[in-house]
């Protein structure tokens, strides 16, 4: 981004004077101009050089007599006052971000504000670039970016994000300061570890299965929210990035990874140097347009590149009504912007299907209110962009993180979300495995021959209920079948069945095993409230068996 001012010692003004020509399409201001966050640019002496047009609107600011004008007479006393202190500490060439409260006329508005020094090759401050974050809305610019392998610029140990380099067998070679200060350890306790050991139990499976996945060739990178431990046994919850480094013949050798601290108010500021650094490759991957809605004369205009995204080329007649039914019919009255016309709001969200001339595709719609001079709702603006891959990912990371990462079945978060679910007129039966001749296979063979055991008593079991019946690894060589609209004679006919299938030779890479099960039961005329007392009435059930002699079934 190119600033540059010319100084009038006679006049003493300031003027902003774009840089070198260059096609409308990669002007760098039209591309701040059409961003919807709040970007402003003031030279080393607090005048302003330049402001994006969704700041100016949101603060209903003419950009044409603003320019030149110094900070304190733009913000107001209260406003500077509140940031005179930051914009001294940007201005001394220290980036900084904080909240506080800016008042507008009629009202008061909590925002975060990022200052980001403009440091010339001299090594002098130019400048400041500032952006201004209404806290509540969801301007989502970080994860359109996500596929960047630029995510920072500073130097590994020096950012203030958090970095690490791990091998592929989850070794952490090198972290940076900043990624141990979110675990409370130092940089020599990390180094040298496996990732396993620092993370929460509960998030091991999720964050494994991608990563074999990376390590298969199924997938570069992934994303994913993940909890880590503290040397003191709190957690840290963090956004986790992994992307592979490869070398020449295409081979993964480590991976990088970057972590975010979703619980310090820091993660605004990274997410905007990240923005930054790719702003231009933000922009042309974003599929879709913008729109405008004249509220007096019912007129709704579309870009003639959201046009074209939604209908394809060519003069096709595009109103109001033709957006709207390319809406799937059930998300329609989370899209409409009856709140904005009537002046209730200032800004909204939504997020709908919409059938496209390529298929049907997830958009996200920021629109904000335009009013006249008299404060009244004049139009409606808005920019619509294409999230179909951001949903399909998090589809995906939700439905891995329910998933066991070895034998496929649901883990206990899984089994619970989809207990949740069932209808609650219907019977049910709980069952709870444990498999009898386990540990001699372990012991005898190895971990790698008992994951074998457990792949493959995860296909019988599969084989032994019906499709629509829950089945659950609950952790080791446990599991967990819930029977829906089962009565109690089709409960013991299938905990037999499971019985007799277990009792079949296991054929392995080590050779023929025999492991059999022992079963707990416990049978419900309606659906279970939630899986505690079912559970512990089916352990009572297992113990009983196990009591017996095992490889049987008892109830609970």
């Amino acid at each position: 981004m190119a600033f540059r001012s010319n100084q009038k010692d006679t006049a003493g003004t300031i003027d902003a004077v774009p840089a070198a020509a260059a096609p409308e399409a990669f002007d760098d201001r039209r591309l701040l101009d059409i961003l919807p966050a709040h970007i402003c640019y003031v030279d080393a002496d607090l005048r302003l050089l330049y402001v994006n047009r969704a700041y100016a609107e949101w603060r209903e600011m003419d950009r044409a007599s603003a320019i030149g004008k110094h900070v304190r007479e733009l913000a107001g006393p209260e406003n500077y006052a509140a940031i005179r202190d930051r914009l001294e500490t940007a201005r001394g060439g220290k980036a900084v971000s904080f909240e506080y409260d800016l008042m507008l006329p009629g009202k008061k508005c909590r925002v975060r504000a990022h200052y980001v020094p403009d440091i010339g090759a001299d090594g002098s401050v130019r400048g400041v670039l500032a952006h201004v974050l209404e806290l509540g809305e969801q301007i989502d610019l970080h994860k359109r970016v996500a596929d960047s392998k630029a995510l920072f610029e500073g130097a590994f140990q020096q950012s203030p994000i958090g970095l690490a380099l791990v091998d592929t067998s989850g070794i952490i070679l090198q972290a940076n300061r900043s990624f141990a200060d979110m675990l409370g350890r130092s940089v020599a306790e990390i180094t040298g570890i496996g990732f396993g050991s620092i993370t929460h139990p509960d998030d091991i499976d999720a964050d494994l299965f991608l990563f074999r996945q990376v390590l298969a060739g199924h997938r570069d990178s992934y994303r994913i929210d993940k909890r880590y431990l503290r040397a003191d046994g709190s957690i840290t919850e963090t956004n986790l990035s992994v992307t592979a480094m490869r070398n020449e013949a295409g081979e993964i050798v480590r991976f990088i990874s970057q972590i975010v601290d979703l619980t310090e108010q820091k993660q605004a500021q990274r997410e905007m140097s990240a923005i930054n650094a790719q702003l231009a490759l933000a922009m042309d991957a974003v599929s879709g347009g913008f729109w405008h809605f004249d509220i007096a004369e019912r007129d709704f205009r579309v870009s003639d590149g959201l046009k074209t995204f939604i209908v394809g080329p060519g003069p096709v007649p595009f109103d109001l009504d033709a957006y709207i039914q390319r809406m799937e019919p059930e998300d329609r009255a989370g899209a409409g912007f009856e709140r904005l016309i009537s002046g209730r709001t200032e800004r909204e969200t939504a997020e709908y299907r919409l059938r496209t001339i390529t298929g049907e595709h997830w958009m996200r719609c920021e629109r904000k209110l335009v009013r006249d001079e008299e404060g009244k709702p004049l139009k409606i603006v808005g920019v619509a962009f294409d999230i179909s891959s951001e949903r399909e990912e998090l589809r995906l990371t939700q439905e891995q993180a329910n998933r066991d990462s070895l034998t496929g079945l649901l883990n206990r978060r899984g089994l619970e979300a989809a207990f949740g679910k069932a209808q609650r007129d219907q019977a049910c039966g709980v069952l709870a495995i444990d498999l009898d001749g386990f540990k001699l296979v372990n012991d005898r063979f190895g971990h790698d021959a008992g994951d074998e055991v457990l792949v493959e008593t995860a296909r019988r079991l599969r084989a032994a209920v019906r499709d629509h019946d829950l089945i659950c690894r609950t952790g080791g060589d446990e599991f967990v079948v819930v029977l829906s609209g089962a009565d109690e004679a089709l409960m013991d006919t299938i905990s037999g069945r499971i019985i007799e299938f277990m009792a079949g030779t296991m054929i392995i890479s080590y050779g023929e095993v025999k492991v059999g099960c022992s079963i707990g039961t416990a049978w419900y005329p309606t659906w279970p409230v939630d899986l505690k007392e079912p559970l512990s009435r089916a352990d009572s059930g297992l113990y009983r068996a196990k009591a017996a002699g095992k490889n049987t079934w008892r109830a609970g």
